[in-house]
């Protein structure tokens, strides 16, 4: 899953470097700043690279930059500068041109190297083994939240048991690499990485390099469209939302709100209303049937105004009429605006075949590309292939099997082994160095005599020491001819000199003397006969030149062979575009055909409310006949005098145990659900909207050069830190 997440975020960037920008700014621009670096992150140099995409053929692109020593590297087009404005004579062209700055880098790669607990270098490292740490953490202060992708080569020996933290090792074409990734400058409550680290076991490893990929786009688009999927003012709906839970809290009425929570306030105060009403009904109702078990002997009254309410309800029939033919008028309204959505879902299934069938001209154009790609490689193959045949290396005893994509990069590594200058210096060392000591050793005697007076003298000057004499060795010498030491003080002093050169450990010491003397004196030798043979400095000046010319051509088959393969990785996603357009078309289809129904499911409809319009005139009608049958009702008073004794009895027993206590467990719950949802409001979605603000706000205008009106520009730091 850690890789898949790792490939995910790494082509994200790539996809910025290749030049994703917005489609409809009427000039974009692509900025590509390429560092090198110091494992420190101190900048060792800095070229930033500006592409602008003359969408409208515009005879003048004007700019704004920071940059010195602009360079038009894409053709002869000249500019104009005053300031930071620069105006580019584009006639209708693409301009891509380079400048310089001292500016530093938002974001800075810093590599920490440790062998066994020890800050090392990756130098160092290559002739040592242990339990090695890579960690490389990110230099952003005051920077706008950055997605950075770090890949470092690794050696195909010499680390083992590799264990990551952010972190994951990929393998492409045979050769491995360790990728990283992190968010610095991004707001700590996130717990986003800003480093990451590898574990492994180090054995002589060569660490050479890495290359760092840096951008803040990734993250301002994913802002921006979270930002333009929300329909609505997020702070006014928290706002309210909390006013609407402390009133819940509290017991106070809800106040009106304008939002997303419309309504909701109206509708908790009509739900408290009307469980107090319903509490108050409830006690109505027993007093209420209470009068009635008394006074069903006068329902000849009651039965009057029941012949008013009908009247009311036969005002009510007149209503609904009215509001029918209202309801006919806007189902016609209806069927006119399914009609209109009907055609625009045509048109846009007709856009969408125009889309896959695009798609699938370039995704046709996808082998040619591959096959071009691969002829490019196969011919730059060849050309190495006639280089090397006639260079000289086979007179030189070396012979190379023919270079191909698969294998150049191992033949050309095992034939730079050989002519590698320090490999051609040893031999040549190797051969003239036992010679060189022959005739060293035959002067050994000599060597020794001088190594033996010396130690003598440090013997002696160390017995005057110890005797406190206070005299050098030459001083002693001046004395004892001068008659100031007493023959028997002298003869004293030689015994002790004569007592210690005699001993093991001196004895030991100046033997080592004599052959450290003759190995110092042999190395010596050696490199003034390499330096005055003729033929040892030819063969390694013709060593470092081979060197430094394969070198230079296995750079340029990497980079060759890096193209190839991103072709290959870019077609594949065409295709896979191109079988999703074809998707959206047949989806298109189908919601076309849905609208055609929906568009008929209203015309039917406005004919039922035509009909509804009718059936409401007769309503009133019938409602009329209904007033006059209220008279006829007095004949059951009499009936009711029984149940409204049972009525009573029953009403009381629901005002008391029943309204009184439902009211109370539904203010309760209310209560507990506001105590709940409050701190979650106030305290995490208030953190998460300020969080999700700064980071869109931070991203907005992360560019390395300045950012112009009206040029839609991505930025992406392409940084290499050389590890040796």
């Amino acid at each position: 899953m850690k890789k898949r997440i790792i490939a995910m975020l790494l082509t994200v960037s790539l996809l910025l470097i290749l030049g994703c920008t917005g489609v409809y700014a009427e000039t974009t621009g692509q900025e590509r700043v390429y560092v090198v670096a110091d494992p420190d992150g101190s900048v060792l140099s800095l070229t930033d690279t500006i592409h602008l995409e003359n969408t409208d053929k515009l005879e003048e692109l004007a700019i704004l930059s920071m940059l010195d020593d602009l360079q038009n590297v894409s053709g002869e087009e000249a500019f104009i500068r005053d300031g930071q404005t620069v105006i580019w004579k584009a006639a209708g062209s693409d301009i891509t041109y380079q400048g310089t700055s001292e500016k530093a880098p938002a974001v800075m790669p810093v590599v920490h190297l440790t062998l066994d607990g020890e800050e090392v270098s990756a130098s160092d490292l290559s002739d040592k083994q242990g339990k090695a740490t890579i960690e490389v953490s990110y230099l952003a202060e005051g920077a706008a939240p950055a997605l950075t992708i770090t890949a470092i080569m690794l050696p195909e020996e010499g680390v083992t048991d590799i264990h990551t933290e952010n972190a994951a090792v990929m393998t492409e074409a045979g050769r491995r690499m360790l990728v990283g990734w992190a968010v610095p400058g991004a707001n700590g409550d996130l717990g986003l990485p800003v480093s990451f680290r590898a574990d492994f076991q180090a054995e002589q490893p060569e660490l050479s390099w890495m290359m760092t990929i840096v951008t803040s786009d990734p993250i301002h688009m994913l802002c921006t469209e979270v930002e333009e999927r929300v329909e609505t003012d997020v702070h006014l709906e928290l706002d309210e939302a909390q006013s609407v839970l402390h009133a819940m809290q509290n017991g106070d009425p809800i106040p009106a709100t304008t939002g997303k929570t419309n309504g909701l306030g109206p509708k908790i105060n009509e739900l408290n209303d009307g469980l107090k009403e319903l509490n108050n009904g409830a006690t109505k109702l027993a007093e209420g049937a209470a009068e009635l078990s008394d006074g069903t002997l006068e329902l000849s009254d009651g039965t009057k105004e029941l012949a008013d309410g009908a009247q009311e309800l036969l005002d009510g029939a007149v209503t609904l009429a009215d509001g029918a033919k209202d309801a006919d008028s806007g189902a016609q309204q209806l069927a006119s605006g399914a009609d209109t959505l009907s055609k625009g879902i045509s048109s846009a299934a007709e856009g969408s075949a125009q889309l896959a069938a695009g798609l699938e001209t370039i995704s046709a154009n996808s082998d040619a590309l591959n096959q071009g790609a691969q002829m490019i490689f196969s011919a730059i193959l060849d050309t190495a292939n006639e280089q090397l045949a006639s260079s000289g290396l086979d007179v030189a005893g070396i012979s190379l099997p023919e270079l191909t994509a698969e294998n150049y990069a191992v033949v050309l590594e095992q034939v730079m082994d050989q002519v590698n200058p320090e490999t051609v210096k040893a031999l040549a060392t190797s051969q003239a160095e036992p010679l060189v000591r022959q005739q060293i050793e035959a002067q050994k005697a000599q060597i020794q005599a001088a190594v033996e007076a010396q130690v003598k003298t440090a013997v002696l000057e160390g017995v005057l020491q110890a005797a406190q004499t206070g005299l050098t060795a030459e001083e002693n010498q001046l004395a004892l001819q001068s008659g100031q030491i007493q023959p028997e003080q002298n003869a004293a002093i030689q015994a002790a000199v004569q007592e210690q050169l005699l001993s093991d450990e001196i004895l030991a010491k100046t033997e080592k003397a004599v052959q450290e003397q003759i190995d110092s004196l042999v190395a010596e030798n050696v490199e003034k006969v390499l330096a005055s043979d003729p033929n040892a400095t030819a063969q390694l000046t013709v060593a470092q030149t081979a060197y430094e010319s394969l070198s230079a051509l296995k750079e340029e088959l990497d980079q060759v062979n890096a193209f190839v393969t991103g072709l290959a990785q870019y077609t594949e996603g065409v295709d896979q575009a191109a079988v999703g357009a074809s998707e959206l078309q047949n989806g298109m289809q189908q919601l076309e055909e849905g609208s055609v129904s929906l568009s008929s499911g209203a015309s039917e409809l406005s004919a039922g409310t035509e009909s509804l319009a009718d059936g409401a005139g007769r309503l009133v009608d019938g409602v009329s006949a209904l007033k006059d049958g209220t008279v006829q009702l007095s004949d059951g008073a009499e009936k009711l005098y029984n149940g409204s004794v049972e009525l009573a009895d029953g009403a009381f027993d629901l005002q008391k145990e029943g309204t009184q206590k439902l009211m109370d467990q539904i203010m309760n719950a209310e209560k507990e659900a506001a105590e709940k949802l409050l701190p979650y409001l106030e305290d995490d979605l208030e953190n998460a909207l300020r969080i999700f603000e700064e980071t869109r706000d931070n991203t907005a205008d992360a560019g390395y050069d300045l950012r112009t009106e009206g040029v839609d520009t991505t930025t992406a730091y392409i940084i290499r830190t050389d590890l040796k």
